[in-house]
């Protein structure tokens, strides 16, 4: 392989594709994109950092009102922070080979010869007990925390993005981490990227 690619990483919370993309930048020695994007795009528009980190949950609350029938307020904001981070996912994949997680990159670079779109997923009872350990909590606890940050994801994608959020054939490539550690799931990424060639 010439070049190393963009690898754009959607994921279900507590599936471990956080960890798994900053491992897998971290073998490859490319840079390891995710907060990053939401602190420069709030330096870049002016914006305050708080917007951006509300965005998926302001994305939920605006599907909700839609299809509710009521009015879509505050859309406005909503586009213009998706807007200004896009602008920075731009730049940052223009920058070179890199990794970069979840903010609807995959639909924001779209087109790119040099993208590879990576969805990782685990079962329910997994990201669960996942999600319990990372954050010290109970299980119920944890369950009804992914929920909120899925909800919120799968609505920010549904509302910016070309496709479903999580339809496995909108991705180059598709995880279930049940059974790997964040390593291998680096791994099976890394693996894929130098099998394409």
């Amino acid at each position: 392989m010439s070049k190393l690619p963009v690898i754009t990483i959607s994921r279900q919370s507590g599936s471990m594709g956080r960890e798994a993309g900053r491992i897998l930048a971290q073998q490859l020695g490319i840079p390891y994109y995710d907060y990053d994007i939401l602190a420069r795009a709030a330096q870049d528009s002016g914006l305050s950092p708080a917007l951006f980190e509300q965005a998926e949950t302001s994305a939920a609350q605006l599907l909700d009102r839609l299809e509710e029938g009521l009015p879509a307020r505050n859309t406005p904001i909503s586009v213009e922070l998706f807007e200004a981070q896009s602008k920075i996912i731009r730049q940052m994949a223009e920058e070179g080979p890199c990794v970069i997680v979840g903010r609807c990159a995959d639909t924001v670079l779209k087109g790119r010869e040099d993208l590879v779109t990576v969805y990782i997923y685990a079962s329910e009872e997994k990201r669960i007990e996942n999600t319990a350990r990372k954050k010290k909590v109970a299980p119920k606890m944890a369950a009804l925390f992914i929920r909120q940050i899925d909800r919120g994801r799968r609505a920010y994608h549904s509302f910016f993005s070309h496709h479903v959020w999580g339809d496995t054939s909108a991705y180059d490539l598709c995880i279930c981490t049940d059974k790997l550690t964040p390593e291998e799931t680096a791994n099976v990424i890394k693996s894929y990227i130098f099998a394409r060639d």
